[in-house]
């Protein structure tokens, strides 16, 4: 991938990023949260849903688009609208 490619990516502001450290996951790009659990955290993206599952999960900072979840994190899944899967 080129620079100015990875640049463009780092700044789409309808896709999910995600950063994973030890117990500690941050979120980019939160539009809505769809779903609090202590096992899953799911969240819309713009265009995509991202979903979080672990053991004893907590948001511990909500804040200009960004979550920042501590736990047990066990699994990581992305999954696209509905209307990408019509296509």
């Amino acid at each position: 991938m080129a620079i100015k490619d990875e640049l463009l990516f780092d700044f789409a502001i309808n896709m999910p990023r995600v950063l994973v450290s030890g117990n500690t996951v941050i979120l980019d790009n939160v539009k809505k949260l769809v779903l609090l659990s202590r096992d899953q955290i799911i969240v819309h993206n713009g265009q995509r849903f991202t979903s979080v599952v672990g053991k004893d999960l907590t948001i511990k900072e909500l804040k200009d688009e960004r979550m920042l979840i501590t736990g047990d994190l066990e699994q990581l899944q992305f999954y696209g609208t509905l209307q990408e899967d019509k296509s």
